[in-house]
């Protein structure tokens, strides 16, 4: 199955099309299945990006699209709907309409959305009955929809932090894909500043080749190359580190993204450091739950050196990180919303 997707989402990458978002149906609905199921619902696949939700004491039932559709998708939703009198929900968690905008993302990239949004959501939009975001500023632009802001639930990151126990690397990371590597360009130097003022920091990134252009690998930095998620999926939780990083620009590209990695910092163990962009200054209580850092290489690098001086205090911040996703990203409280919606 993971085959089939993988050559499915690169059959459709060559094509110029969006590939299949396993990443927001994981995030925002496999994630919460063991919920849904307590509660009488079952999930079944609907096509290439929609899922069915049923609830199977009452017979409603509610299709969500993910992200994009394709023709044969748009077929069998309204087939669906007809048949069945089923809602339909568009869970999206990006906003699209301002990524077309922003230069600073790859001209390809835009031309994906662009197809999406003039091909396909044209089509799919008279059939909504309901929009789902992480953001205000997404619902904002479909307000003509019933609207429910969706934050995404935890990862049931672990209690366990014994990697602080006098561990002989500081290990950070920056879990951003290639979308993230203009965000990260800026305050590189900062980072790598860091890192030569301190020989026990190693920092960990998923931006391959674009990651060793900005900070040169060697015995303190790895550059993974991006993984498609099954795998990524895997990876994850099996890491260890001690501080994340998560400096995305302040602009409205990411001001309309979710707090995803504030809980993917807390499955990892890690202590968040965090730009003041919209998805953090909801979700960071800044020295508590995580840092709060301006966006400028100096901030970023002297919140590292800084806290690299302070091991009981990392391990506070993530252990408090952690507790605080747990009561952000409830599943209960998520799969109650997807009832709402039935």
């Amino acid at each position: 199955m993971l085959s089939f997707e993988f050559l499915r989402s690169a059959y459709d990458h060559a094509l110029g099309r969006p590939k299949t978002a396993l990443p927001t149906r994981y995030h925002y609905i496999d994630v919460v299945g063991h919920s849904l199921a307590k509660r009488g619902i079952t999930l079944t696949r609907l096509g290439q990006h929609a899922v069915i939700l049923k609830d199977l004491q009452k017979g409603k039932e509610l299709i969500v699209v993910v992200r994009y559709t394709t023709d044969r998708d748009l077929y069998l939703i309204a087939l669906r709907k007809n048949t069945h009198s089923a809602r339909l929900a568009y869970l999206i968690d990006d906003d699209y309409w301002t990524m077309l905008e922003d230069n600073g993302l790859r001209e390809d990239y835009r031309a994906r959305l662009a197809y999406f949004l003039e091909r396909y959501f044209a089509r799919l939009r008279p059939m909504l009955d309901a929009v789902v975001a992480p953001s205000q500023q997404i619902l904002a632009r479909l307000a003509d929809f019933e609207g429910v802001h969706m934050e995404p639930p935890h990862l049931s990151p672990s209690s366990d932090l014994g990697h602080f126990q006098d561990p002989d690397q500081i290990r950070i990371v920056f879990l951003g894909t290639s979308t993230h590597g203009a965000d990260f360009r800026k305050v590189a130097p900062g980072i790598a500043n860091a890192l030569k003022q301190n020989p026990r920091l190693h920092l960990t990134t998923l931006l391959g080749k674009r990651g060793g252009e900005l900070i040169a690998p060697g015995p303190q930095v790895t550059h993974l190359d991006d993984m498609f998620f099954p795998r990524f999926q895997s990876w994850l939780p099996r890491q260890r580190f001690h501080i994340g990083l998560a400096p995305y620009e302040p602009n409205p590209v990411n001001d309309g993204r979710s707090n995803l990695k504030f809980h993917q910092h807390a499955l990892v163990g890690a202590a968040g450091l965090y730009s003041r962009t919209k998805p953090f200054l909801e979700c960071v209580e800044d020295g508590w739950s995580g840092l709060l850092l301006d966006y400028d290489p100096r901030a970023w690098g002297e919140g590292i050196s800084t806290l690299a001086t302070e091991p009981n205090r990392i391990r506070t911040l993530a252990a408090n990180g952690a507790d605080a996703g747990r009561v952000l990203g409830a599943h209960d409280v998520c799969a109650e919303k997807w009832l709402g919606l039935l």
